[in-house]
């Protein structure tokens, strides 16, 4: 035991823990962990040292004592702050991400969600603000994996179902709608990648938002719905969707028999 650095052990602990971050969501884990490994040396300390310190004449025993348990109080303070905001990590996140859209950030607020999402990937609140902004982003696939997500896995309240439920709603008439003018266009290639994420969308609804007639639907009693039908057949099967593919053949052949098109 060396009795003359007693008090710096103590001071630098304390310097350890004035460094300690509790509201940082980038640090607050890995700051907890820190934390342990400064209580387990003080817990050591309290086992070996503690006890005989007394033998260390040139100290006020009382007074080592006393700071040791200022100290030690002050671990176990930053312990409960910190064992309680790494629970939240993930809402900090979210709360960050907010604030970032609130000055038209999304490229730090969609950094913030990801982060989120890594400590619970299943956190509602931030599966439907990025299903939000993959939308005005146009990113519609993933925008339809992350409602997948909501439904399938996320745990709802009645305030959040009815957030998810609308904004379902909203991803469906904007997939529609930009599939829909895309096709009008004669952008086939772009309107397959529109349709292969309606599909996925309406496949896995836990309730009918549509059915197999949603292709048809969009382009019915349009101008070139014939070669539409097969141009988008055709892209898929350049992208070796075959399943895509057979459908749209299969409407443009019904198409065909309905009198439509002029052999």
């Amino acid at each position: 035991m060396a009795c003359d650095s007693i008090f710096a052990t103590f001071r630098h602990w304390e310097a350890q823990l004035e460094k300690l971050n509790y509201e940082d969501p980038e640090l607050i884990s890995l700051h907890y962990l820190f934390l342990q490994d400064i209580q387990r040396e003080m817990r050591k300390f309290e086992a070996n040292t503690l006890p005989v310190m007394h033998k260390c004449m040139q100290l006020d025993y009382y007074d080592a004592k006393a700071a040791y348990r200022k100290v030690q109080y002050k671990a176990n303070r930053l312990n409960e702050i910190l064992s309680k905001q790494k629970k939240q990590v993930d809402q900090l996140f979210y709360q960050r991400a907010q604030e970032e859209l609130s000055f038209q950030d999304t490229t730090n607020a969609l950094y913030n969600l990801d982060r989120a999402l890594q400590f619970n990937k299943y956190q509602p609140e931030a599966l439907l603000l990025k299903a939000r902004l993959m939308l005005a982003r146009k990113s519609y696939q993933e925008s339809v994996d992350l409602i997948h997500l909501l439904y399938t896995q996320a745990e709802l309240n009645e305030e959040m179902e009815m957030a998810v439920s609308d904004f379902t709603i909203e991803l469906y008439e904007e997939l529609y709608s930009v599939g829909d003018a895309l096709v009008k266009n004669g952008h086939a290639a772009e309107a397959l990648e529109v349709f292969l994420a309606l599909e996925q969308f309406c496949t896995n609804m836990p309730s009918g938002y549509c059915n197999d007639d949603y292709y048809r639907g969009i382009l019915r009693s349009r101008e070139g719905v014939y070669e539409s039908y097969l141009s988008i057949a055709r892209e898929a099967e350049k992208r070796r969707n075959y399943e895509m593919a057979r459908k749209f053949y299969q409407y443009a052949e019904e198409y065909r028999k309905k009198g439509e098109v002029t052999e």
